[in-house]
């Protein structure tokens, strides 16, 4: 199981390679949740320049595990992955800044700009001495002109190994990643001409770890917080059963649960919202073994509103929600086309249950399931929770629950805009206190 919790970690956090021997020992010890020890493997490891150590290493400063929670530690670190292309790291970087200071924000940057990798150092003490009497270029031979072009490439902050005159992955990618900065052919290859040009380059025109860069300008296409007291309007939603009333906290409904035996072979039809809900949270239990003999929870009748909001097939939701009654189920989501209960994704949250939040794709009334989070999710605590969903243009979705990433998923089953947002209570007492959309 390790091992493969392992092979799973290296997929997710967005690895190009092989794991350095220091990471997978960081690994082993994050998850038997050991953070002191993976503190210390992580940072042997990202201290050599490995970037997917960087990135856990941000992680674990930032929630404070193994470690007194440090931000700008955290932001420090995630700013170095994501300079040398960790595929996470910019994300959890620009999130982090969210909740820092400007100043915590400055101190982060100017210490990732002046970090150089623990080989890197020592090569440059040694590459300082040496840097008047530099051979020229004509004498070397094929492996000396490795060396140099090494040599040069860890000068100036590019992770090109060590200066040992042998062309490998690290050297390659050194290589395509200083071309890629001058805006030349990124062929990876050792020249002569590469090597005079890295000579003429000062360290200083080198980029520094990239900085949080604005987002491009969203635009909102639904925003709701029920302050007016009245959800038929600005903007309007439309109940297709059940009941909703909008209180002080924002828009709720209540619906009792019954258990039931029947297990019918279900043929779904949109026309029949209660079949979709309760076949789909039937697929959850049974692949996930919960499903008892048979028996279910079903609604007496599910309550289910939507509202009509055309956003792009890219786009972020944002919303806060409470629940207050176990065991249930809530769905929500995003519909294409005129049939709310129709084709879309849908999140489906299950108290009491394992997975807790699971990602369903709904087409033609075939329920599959996407991703889901493998622990359980507890909602029932009395307060409201934050949920933020993601999709970008490729189909790689988000979702976050109180900045906590349970769900990552790539998915493009569904390439068409969206018509509106739908909400089904299928047994619990939930409350929107808001929702935000925007594309």
């Amino acid at each position: 199981m390790i091992i493969k919790g392992l092979a799973l970690s290296l997929i997710l956090f967005g690895s190009v390679g092989l794991a350095s021997a220091d990471y997978a020992d960081g690994m082993r010890y994050y998850e038997q949740q050991e953070y002191r020890q993976a503190l210390q493997e992580f940072g042997k490891a990202a201290r050599s320049g490995d970037t997917d150590a960087q990135y856990m290493l941000g992680r674990l400063y930032e929630a404070g595990n193994g470690t007194v929670q440090d931000f700008v530690q955290a932001h420090k670190w995630y700013n170095l992955a994501a300079a040398r292309g960790h595929s996470h790291a910019g994300e959890a970087r620009n999130s982090l800044a969210e909740r820092m200071t400007a100043a915590q924000i400055a101190e982060a940057q100017q210490s990732a700009r002046g970090w150089q990798p623990e080989e890197q150092k020592a090569e440059e003490s040694s590459s300082q001495a040496t840097q008047r009497s530099r051979p020229d270029i004509e004498s070397l031979t094929d492996r000396q002109g490795i060396a140099e072009i090494q040599r040069e490439l860890n000068r100036l902050g590019y992770d090109a190994g060590p200066v040992d005159g042998a062309m490998g992955r690290r050297t390659r990618s050194a290589i395509r990643e200083y071309q890629a900065d001058k805006g030349i052919a990124r062929n990876g290859r050792a020249s002569a001409e590469l090597l005079k040009r890295l000579r003429q380059t000062e360290k200083e025109e080198v980029a520094a770890p990239s900085e949080p860069q604005p987002e491009p300008e969203s635009r909102v296409v639904l925003q709701d917080d029920f302050g007016d007291g009245d959800f038929r309007r600005n903007p309007s939603w439309t109940v297709l059963s059940g009941d909703f009333e909008v209180e002080q906290n924002g828009l709720r409904s209540i619906v009792e649960m019954q258990r039931t035996s029947q297990r019918e072979s279900r043929r779904l039809s949109s026309e029949r919202p209660e079949e979709i809900g309760l076949a789909m949270l039937e697929l959850i239990l049974e692949q996930t073994g919960n499903a008892r003999q048979g028996e279910v929870s079903a609604p007496v009748e599910p309550a289910r509103i939507f509202v009509n909001s055309p956003v792009d097939n890219a786009f972020r939701m944002e919303l806060e929600l409470a629940s207050r009654q176990r065991p249930g189920s809530l769905e929500l989501g995003l519909f294409q086309g005129n049939r709310p209960n129709g084709t879309g994704y849908r999140l489906v949250y299950t108290a009491d249950s394992r997975p807790g939040l699971s990602l369903v794709r709904l087409i033609s009334g075939s329920a599959e399931v996407v991703a889901r989070h493998e622990g359980s999710l507890d909602l029932e605590d009395g307060r409201f929770h934050r949920l933020v969903w993601t999709r970008d243009e490729d189909g790689r979705m988000q979702v976050r629950v109180d900045d906590q990433r349970l769900i990552q998923a790539r998915d493009n089953g569904l390439r068409d805009p969206f018509q509106g947002f739908v909400l089904a209570n299928q047994g619990g007492d939930y409350t929107l206190r808001r929702i935000r959309l925007e594309e």
